[in-house]
Formats: structure tokens, C-alpha cells, sequence
């Protein structure tokens, strides 16, 4: 799992739900001063959905903390859309990592009841190129609150 420090795997490969094409990771994150990036198995099950909503509910927290979230699965960039048009969220950016390049690239990839490479739920604090804090969260959710101390303890 990449830590402070690391840079991001830029060139990886990610599909936004808005845009349905793809674009790199690096395309993506760029002209964002923070990120907070999400990565969780799935769409559609019920600590994800969570997942989403905590990041609906703290949007304006971590918009005051100058950080923007992004979550990220392994799901496409329609079940995105759908799930976040069906949950009323559309708020929250997803992105899709499709080929798992993203995955591979921040190193927690798994298999999870027999389906391969699988994102372990993580977030990630990332400042242009380069993981700033990193959260290795089991079946926990983001601690809003850390990650927002994170950002703020970083040189403006």
C-alpha cells in the first residue's frame, strides 16, 4: 500500500461516470490542490453505500478543508451513475477502475471470496503527484475528521 511520500501511479488508466471515457489517474487529479481518494470493493453493497453517504454528508467539511473526495472501485462507469443517480448523491465524484490499474498501483489489490484483484477499502490524502497520508481501512469507513486534520496540518 503506498504511503507519504509515495507518488501516484498518474498513468493508470480510470473511467469517470460523466464522461465515460478513459482518461489517467494523473488527467484526473490534476488542478486539485488535495484529494481524497476512495477506494472500495463495490457499488450497490451496504458499507459502500455508507461509504458514499459519509462523503455526501462531510462534502461541505472537506470542501472548507480544501479537499475534494473521489471514490473508486473496480465497477463501471454505468453502474456509477446508476447507483449514484438511484441513491440521490451525484455530489460525490466516482471514478471506475475498470482495468484495475489503480488498484495495482496504490498496491492493495486482493481477492475477496474468490474474485480477484479487488481494491481493499482504503483512502488516500494526495497533493498533486504524491500520497500525502494513506488509511488502511479494513471494513471501516473513512475517519473524516483525521483526514481533515491531515490536510490541514500540510504547508499551504
Amino acid at each position: 500500500m503506498l504511503g507519504p511520500g509515495d507518488p501516484i501511479p498518474g498513468a493508470a488508466r480510470v473511467w469517470a461516470a460523466t464522461s465515460m471515457g478513459p482518461v489517467s489517474l494523473h488527467e484526473t487529479l490534476s488542478g486539485e490542490r488535495l484529494v481524497l481518494l476512495c477506494f472500495y470493493p463495490f457499488d450497490w453493497s451496504t458499507t459502500c453505500t455508507n461509504e458514499l453517504f459519509l462523503l455526501r454528508d462531510r462534502l461541505a467539511d472537506l470542501a472548507a478543508a480544501g479537499v475534494r473526495p473521489i471514490g473508486i472501485s473496480r465497477d463501471s462507469p454505468w453502474s456509477h451513475a446508476a447507483w449514484t443517480s438511484t441513491l440521490g448523491v451525484e455530489g460525490v465524484s466516482l471514478l471506475s477502475d475498470w482495468d484495475g490499474e489503480a488498484t495495482h498501483g496504490f498496491g492493495i489489490a486482493r481477492e475477496l471470496d474468490g474474485m480477484a484483484n479487488v481494491p481493499a477499502r482504503s483512502a488516500f490524502l494526495i497533493e498533486g503527484d504524491t500520497v500525502r497520508a494513506s488509511w488502511p481501512l479494513g471494513s471501516e469507513l473513512p475517519d473524516i475528521d483525521a483526514v481533515i486534520a491531515a490536510a490541514s496540518s500540510l504547508p499551504r
